[in-house]
């Protein structure tokens, strides 16, 4: 190609640039609002929240736990967020430990779940309530790592940081416990 016919081409390519330009602009002012907004709507959006939502957690054909909610939510980091969640866990003895919170979340790669905001753990004759709780499924412990308060028969507890074992249904307070009973059996004779 010439030397003389570079410039015509430069300002042939720059002319069909800025014209395709103007076009679309033009065509983009002349599509009314009501036409953008039908047009994103007809698109579905994918699902994201799953009404009572029950998942289950077996090992050898036995149920370790069930888990169930009124909603969970899928949140950007993969986790689930859980209305009025319930979990039971089955005990090794066939006995079954529920815990019920506000709101929870479900981490379904690890399998744990952590509840706050008015946890309440019932098991046998004992209620167990705290802000916070977390069951860690590959260690199979239910931790309450803020202060928690114990109630059954005429026995209370106070104290911070447990672990409850759900295999060996062992406790264990870190940071102290405080416990108080109404009805001693023992008189100190």
């Amino acid at each position: 190609m010439s030397a003389s016919a570079w410039p015509w081409l430069k300002w042939a390519s720059l002319l069909v640039s800025v014209g395709s330009i103007v076009i679309a602009v033009l065509l983009m002012w002349l599509d009314t609002p009501q036409d953008l907004q039908t047009a994103s709507t007809d698109t579905e959006k994918p699902q994201t929240r799953v009404e009572s939502p029950v998942i289950v957690e077996r090992k050898d054909g036995d149920i370790i736990w069930q888990l169930r909610a009124l909603e969970a939510n899928q949140q950007l980091d993969g986790q689930m967020n859980l209305d009025t969640p319930t979990l039971i866990l089955f005990t090794q003895s066939g006995q079954e430990v529920t815990i019920n919170s506000k709101q929870a979340w479900f981490d379904p790669v690890k399998r744990n779940v952590r509840f706050q905001e008015q946890v309440r753990v019932d098991y046998k004759e004992w209620l167990l309530t705290s802000s916070e709780l977390t069951y860690i499924s590959a260690t199979d412990v239910l931790h309450v790592p803020d202060k928690f308060i114990i109630k059954g028969g005429s026995i209370t507890a106070k104290g911070k940081n447990m672990r409850l074992h759900r295999g060996s249904e062992e406790i264990n307070v870190d940071d102290g416990i405080w416990i108080e009973d109404k009805n001693p059996q023992w008189n100190g004779e």
